[in-house]
């Protein structure tokens, strides 16, 4: 039958999920959006992600016609409307993308209105090779393009306006095809990836950056509270390219990953140069919390 998707209230398949040229997404990426995965097909933080989806559509003044209820239901029904078109071993990741719709000059061609829609897929798709990126490590580049600062975009919604972040990315491309970006914001400070935020390890406590020019990740906010109870010490501040030079590890986390280690930056090795055991041990109660072994999971996957 194929994958489905839930747009405006119906179920259709994958095939129909358009977005009209004229759509405000389209012309400005004026659209907000939240990506989740599952452990063990079990959707993780969905009423986290739900929540801060309406927390950027009331910032940007879109209206969503649906209350958190509906939305929440409206995803994991797809859920389950898709599941036959999964491999066995393989975990789902999700999309909720809401635009604003047609801009009122082109109301005679499209009709005007929120826009929402729900897709799945699986997650492999996007995480290829995830064994040997959680056993080996990536390395991290600092590109040229830096991140854009909230009095220009605030950086808390999650936007599609995103072209800063493609050029970061094609930036590091073009130096190491395997590298993931770490941008700096405009006062030089470390940022955050192209969909990541990125942590610190220093003689046993974490530091992260001030929640100020990035996106406040959920992955980030499970990370904080899973150190804390685990009585490791976690402080938010001002970090510099040397501060992260200077680190014992270093680590990235994001919803499709979890948590992936970074080796180097700017081809300067980290630590000795391997994940290190603090971030292992760190993923470690990460699956034990959720009763999902993710990283040899993934090596399941990839052997069949």
């Amino acid at each position: 039958m194929g994958r489905q998707i839930w747009a405006n209230g119906q179920i259709l398949p994958e095939s129909e999920a358009r977005v009209s040229i004229y759509d405000s997404g389209s012309l400005y990426g004026d659209s907000i959006f939240e990506m989740m995965r599952t452990y063990n097909r079990r959707t993780f933080k969905l009423s986290e992600h739900i929540d801060r989806l309406y927390a950027s559509a009331k910032y940007v003044e879109i209206d969503i016609p649906y209350s958190k209820y509906e939305i929440f239901s409206a995803h994991e029904n797809l859920l389950i409307e898709n599941r036959h078109d999964f491999d066995e071993h393989d975990e789902i990741r999700s999309l909720i993308n809401v635009s604003r719709g047609s801009l009122p000059i082109y109301e005679r061609i499209v009709p005007r209105g929120t826009q929402v829609m729900i897709a799945c897929f699986p997650l492999s798709w996007i995480i290829p090779h995830a064994y040997k990126v959680y056993s080996e490590g990536i390395s991290a580049i600092i590109p040229a393009q830096r991140a854009i600062p909230a009095q220009f975009l605030e950086p808390k919604v999650k936007n599609r306006s995103r072209l800063h972040y493609r050029m970061a990315e094609l930036d590091v491309k073009r130096q190491n095809p395997d590298a993931w970006a770490l941008l700096l914001d405009p006062d030089g400070f470390i940022a955050e990836g192209t969909g990541s935020n990125v942590f610190i390890v220093k003689n046993r406590e974490l530091y992260t950056p001030q929640p100020r020019n990035i996106l406040r990740g959920i992955s980030r906010k499970y990370v904080m509270a899973l150190a804390r109870r685990l009585k490791i010490k976690v402080f938010e501040r001002n970090m510099e390219l040397y501060d992260i030079m200077e680190a014992d590890e270093v680590f990235f986390t994001n919803t499709p990953w979890s948590i992936v280690p970074v080796i180097s930056i700017n081809g300067m090795l980290i630590g000795n140069g391997r994940p290190g055991r603090f971030t292992k041990y760190l993923t470690y109660k990460w699956s034990a919390d959720i009763s999902c072994d993710f990283v040899n999971n993934t090596k399941r996957c990839q052997d069949t």
